[in-house]
């Protein structure tokens, strides 16, 4: 017989139990850290803030911030990713001289998670980049390079992570087709770059109802739009290659986009709570880290770092010679507007060769040069790559084909392809090149002219295809060696507009 007594405990038993069964399952958090376009600046550097040089960035720094957001979630139960949007290299002397040995050493060892490939880990060959990748104790990610030969994936197309046993995390991996036009064509001939809007897409469906959808991608702005709009339920998408601070982000539809900066200046930090049997995500909040100096050097990695700084050939810390005026290499001017820099640059390109004209891409130069001492260190920050020259013979309907393509863009664009010149005078009215002149006479259009480009413009690179496959001669003078050489020679470097380009109207007004 059961007593009131039991019967009643009996009931508030099942009850409770009943209550436990069906209550709300406790989400899992997801910390996501993240940063990209970091172009081979493992070592702290100086920026300028005011009239006043400060130090930011450092991969040691990164580490102890990844290391610190590690240990609090631990104590805590949440889960930490972390992951690089692409660029790895390029960019100073220590990624020039090691070949980006070094940044996956401290990648490794900082315990990056997943990577996607940008266009400039092919700058040191395929056969590098695939190295790299062996190297890596993480994966390499992208949907959209394939195999020309055989149309097989290069790399991963994903990676998953586990959030419960019925949900994971999925990171879908999107490289910017323009690496196909962006980088050396001898470095990308085995290689393609599908549409990345698409094959995102083509994954996102497959993967979206086991789960949260991350897109990891190198693409610019523009293509995370599209891919948001073509998969409105991703969960977020983390960038790269504008080299922009998305603060605050941008949102497209419903899915926001994140992108930090360049060169480690910031570490981005995005907080998810993740539901472990429906797999429902919630960005919680989102902020950028700045890697700045009261930020300690994690010792582990600082050792990484000091050891192959202290392999570096004392060459580079050598002064060459000084500089008396401030050289701008900000992308916003240079790959915009003449400037110091880049007439400087394309006036050694038409003297070393005789030449009658140069043009050099403005994407070539990637740092600004401080006045004062020069040092090759300096050289190589302000050009990583190792392009030859070539001589060309182009019409003067064939160079006027160039400088149109080259005033495309907008400021705001930061286009690679804009070119610097020697030898030329033009203006640009709008989208439109106008009263140009060279050697102080006007341009003929059926007349033929000796013209100095570098082997990566000669391939095609930054969308100049008409130079493809266009007798040249290979003149064996590496550009960045010869910049090095006539620093040494002159002593003291004066570098000054002239006026050789000139925008004249409302320079954005076809944009």
């Amino acid at each position: 017989m059961i007593t009131r007594r039991k019967f009643l405990s009996g009931c508030l038993f099942l009850l409770f139990s009943a209550s436990s069964v069906f209550a709300a399952p406790v989400p899992q958090k997801v910390t996501i850290l993240f940063f990209n376009d970091i172009h081979g600046y493992l070592e702290p550097f100086q920026v300028r803030q005011g009239d006043k040089s400060i130090e930011v960035g450092g991969i040691a720094r990164i580490a102890t911030l990844v290391k610190n957001i590690r240990s609090e979630n631990e104590k805590s139960g949440a889960q930490t990713l972390l992951l690089v949007a692409g660029d790895i290299l390029m960019g100073t002397p220590m990624s020039t001289q090691f070949l980006g040995k070094p940044d996956i050493e401290c990648f490794n060892k900082i315990g990056v998670n997943a990577m996607t490939v940008g266009n400039h880990e092919f700058d040191f060959g395929l056969d590098n980049f695939l190295a790299l990748k062996k190297q890596a104790a993480f994966p390499f990610l992208s949907s959209n390079l394939i195999w020309r030969k055989t149309g097989e994936l290069v790399c991963d197309p994903l990676a998953r992570f586990k959030v419960s046993d019925k949900v994971y995390l999925t990171m879908i991996g999107a490289t910017t087709p323009e690496m196909i036009t962006i980088t050396k064509s001898s470095n990308t001939q085995k290689i393609n770059a599908l549409n990345s809007v698409d094959t995102v897409k083509k994954y996102y469906l497959a993967f979206k109802k086991r789960g949260p959808v991350i897109v990891l991608s190198h693409n610019r702005f523009e293509t995370d739009s599209e891919t948001a709009k073509a998969s409105p339920g991703l969960t977020a998408i983390v960038g790269g290659h504008d080299h922009l601070l998305f603060n605050p982000d941008r949102v497209v539809g419903k899915v926001p986009v994140f992108q930090a900066l360049a060169k480690g200046k910031y570490l981005g930090r995005l907080e998810l709570e993740i539901d472990p049997v429906t797999g429902k995500t919630a960005l919680v909040s989102y902020t950028y880290i700045p890697v700045s100096a009261d930020i300690a050097l994690d010792p582990e990695v600082k050792q990484i770092v000091d050891s192959y700084g202290s392999q570096l050939d004392a060459r580079f810390k050598e002064v060459i010679g000084e500089n008396r005026e401030f050289m701008g290499g900000e992308r916003g001017r240079v790959r915009y507007e003449e400037t110091n820099l880049g007439d400087f640059v394309a006036d050694i390109m038409r003297e070393c060769t005789s030449s009658e004209i140069a043009l050099i891409n403005a994407g070539s130069l990637r740092a600004s040069m401080d006045k004062g001492p020069i040092t090759v260190e300096s050289v190589f920050k302000m050009m990583p790559y190792s392009d030859e020259i070539q001589i060309v013979e182009l019409t003067g309907k064939e160079l006027m084909e160039m400088l149109t393509r080259s005033v495309m863009g907008t400021r705001e664009d930061e286009d690679g392809g804009f070119l610097d010149v020697s030898g030329v005078r033009f203006k640009i009215d709008g989208k439109k090149v106008k009263d140009v002149m060279v050697g102080g006479k006007p341009l003929e259009m059926n007349k033929t002219y000796k013209v100095a480009v570098t082997d990566y413009m000669a391939a095609g690179g930054d969308g100049y295809n008409m130079l493809k496959g266009k007798p040249a001669i290979k003149t064996g003078l590496p550009l960045r060696e010869l910049i090095v050489d006539t620093i040494g020679q002159n002593g003291t470097i004066d570098a000054r507009t002239d006026g050789r380009i000139e925008r004249i109207g409302n320079g954005d007004r076809n944009k």
